[in-house]
């Protein structure tokens, strides 16, 4: 019991420290909160002891719930502009030729030389241009074995924290160097409601004024009512699938209708739709402090997701090359996207929510446009992740047959 309360404690307390640490610390406010949470997350999960099957639950449910209380919050304090999507197109494409390119050249450098190969790419080219969800669903697909899913899935996450510590290091700064770039500060709507603005003056102030209290209650309403939006447009798509099936109506059969991890990516959808339309509402315009709580929630999620990754339980020896050929696939797409993006001249911060989307999947999103202090790429990123949901099984499965015939 005392693992799962220290958990429960750490998360939620944690976040503020860190953010009155960053104010009052040049340095720590240099390297900024979501790096240093993210740290201390993957440090607690080392911990003996703390981790049991229990605490896992915790960690589980945490990184379950806060990215649909979060989103929406955060979608709530955008002012969309069509122009915000321009390049979404371009960027998208660059981003899918550069997974798919680096898994080849990944799988011929290593793919020989590990077990089932072609699956192993399969399994990679889904989850790097899906998520989990599509690992998940490729798994079953192409029938591997569990045990390596497991490790395979460790590894994955393993690169994606150093993927992380490049970006939020060094890599941001880097690619809006070279790539074109406006500064989010400069922007009408970004005012008082980036990350750099909350290291520099407290955010949070007031918060729990009256006026900060009546915010918490109506955002938390605001945040509902898109979530029973969303479960409504859920089940619209279920009934009309189940109805082009020929199947009854039914709980099972609309539910079924979806077919293996396709329910997220439909939730996701109906909640971002939802939560833009609320954004458009002169009474959820007021609520000043809802990018803010939905802030603080990417930050809990930050340290949640880390503290999962058990390096302990990686055996680098056994499946180096399996290693090797992830760091090709993640490190390589980056630098392919890179690379493209300079021949089409797709701004950096367009680039970075493109790779975060298609590599980390949508809820991941949130936290890199609040550590790149730019809310306007958080729906476009979205966006992007949304469409490699929907097409990374395909392309899993049809990379999987291609690389069997070599």
């Amino acid at each position: 019991m005392f693992p799962v309360i220290f958990y429960a404690i750490i998360f939620m307390v944690m976040p503020a420290l860190v953010l009155y640490l960053c104010r009052r610390v040049s340095f720590l406010g240099k390297i900024g909160p979501i790096l240093i949470l993210y740290i201390i997350g993957v440090l607690l999960g080392q911990i003996p002891g703390l981790n049991t099957d229990a605490t896992f639950k915790l960690k589980d449910t945490i990184t379950t719930v806060m990215i649909p209380l979060a989103l929406p919050m955060m979608l709530f304090g955008c002012q969309f502009n069509f122009k915000d999507m321009k390049g979404v197109g371009k960027s998208l494409i660059a981003g899918l030729i550069a997974v798919i390119v680096a898994t080849a050249i990944g799988y011929v450098i290593f793919g020989s030389r590990i077990a089932d190969g072609p699956k192993v790419a399969g399994l990679l080219v889904g989850c790097e241009t899906g998520g989990t969800i599509n690992m998940a669903a490729l798994k079953q697909a192409l029938n591997f074995p569990s045990e390596r899913y497991v490790l395979l899935n460790s590894y994955d996450m393993l690169i994606c924290f150093l993927y992380f510590i490049f970006l939020l290091s060094i890599g941001i700064k880097w690619f809006r160097k070279v790539l074109p770039h406006t500064d989010p500060a400069s922007q009408d709507d970004m005012s008082g409601a980036t990350s750099g603005a909350v290291i520099e003056e407290n955010n949070y102030k007031g918060l729990w004024s009256g006026n900060g209290i009546g915010q918490i209650f109506k955002i938390l309403l605001a945040v509902i009512c898109c979530l029973v939006a969303s479960v409504l447009i859920v089940a619209v798509v279920g009934i009309v699938l189940a109805l082009i099936n020929g199947d009854a109506i039914s709980l099972k059969t609309v539910t079924g209708s979806f077919g293996a991890g396709w329910f997220m990516p439909v939730f996701i959808l109906g909640l971002t739709t939802a939560a833009i339309a609320a954004s458009f509402l002169k009474p959820v315009r007021k609520l000043t402090y809802s990018y803010n709580i939905g802030l603080y929630l990417i930050y809990i999620f930050s340290m949640a997701v880390a503290s999962m990754a058990d390096v302990t339980k990686l055996n680098f020896g056994q499946e180096l090359y399996t290693l090797l050929f992830l760091v090709c696939i993640i490190f390589g797409s980056l630098l392919l996207q890179f690379l493209l993006s300079i021949l089409l001249k797709i701004e950096a911060d367009m680039m970075i929510v493109t790779s975060v989307s298609l590599i980390n999947s949508p809820p991941f999103v949130p936290m890199m446009t609040s550590a790149m202090n730019n809310r306007k790429v958080l729906v476009p990123g979205i966006t992007v992740g949304i469409i490699g949901f929907a097409v990374g099984n395909y392309l899993g499965i049809l990379a999987e047959q291609l690389f069997a015939l070599f």
